[in-house]
């Protein structure tokens, strides 16, 4: 957890975890992934098809990474700001199994990926700063729906994708217990039509990744 300290010391912070997003962090994944004996009967397309999803998902938690670290340049409570951190350095690990899995399917992350993260870190400081409660509802909702996208794509995976499968529903677990966290620290339940606007930016932004 980051402790409270000097404006150079939240930059340093803010610098340190800017890189362990956007530096390949397989590093942070606790275990390899096992691979399924099965995936070996994945077609070529199947294959370009679970490496355009994976790409989405790697970029998706990127985003999610920018908002918390927005988020968390303007906390004010300290238990907030520690649940946060938490859910924060769990979705690492979802990005390092993303990462993962695209280098064993021999692809690469989203070239995009770095400019959606400081666009994600501009929209989390700056509904941080209106208000933690709205940020934390804005954190509720992206996690909601980035779960409802892996549920979405498990159903669309390959038959003999059993690796990936296995990691989409475990992603999508926590991305569920996320959502509820955030909540229950105090978040506001966003309105119908803003949830509508996060939801078609979110598509706008998978449709781009699934490709680049």
């Amino acid at each position: 957890m980051m402790r409270q300290g000097t404006p150079s010391d939240q930059w340093i912070y803010q610098f340190d975890r800017a890189l362990r997003t956007l530096v390949t962090p397989t590093a942070n994944a606790k275990a390899p992934i096992p691979v399924s004996p099965s995936d070996e009967a994945l077609t070529d397309f199947e294959t370009r098809h679970v490496v355009g999803a994976m790409r989405v998902n790697h970029c998706g938690e990127v985003c999610l990474q920018g908002l918390y670290q927005g988020q968390r340049l303007f906390a004010q409570r300290p238990a907030a700001s520690a649940q946060m951190e938490r859910s924060a350095t769990k979705n690492l690990e979802h990005l390092a199994r993303c990462s993962e899995r695209l280098h064993q399917l021999d692809s690469r992350t989203s070239l995009l990926a770095p400019g959606f993260y400081m666009a994600a870190l501009s929209i989390g400081a700056t509904t941080g700063a209106l208000s933690e409660r709205v940020g934390l509802g804005v954190l509720a909702a992206s996690e909601a729906q980035a779960a409802k996208r892996l549920s979405e794509q498990q159903s669309r995976l390959p038959d003999t994708d059993h690796t990936s499968s296995a990691l989409l529903r475990q992603m999508s677990t926590d991305k569920h217990h996320h959502a509820q966290l955030a909540l229950e620290a105090g978040g506001l339940r966003l309105p119908a039509p803003v949830q509508w606007m996060m939801r078609g930016a979110f598509k706008a932004v998978s449709k781009t990744t699934y490709h680049l």
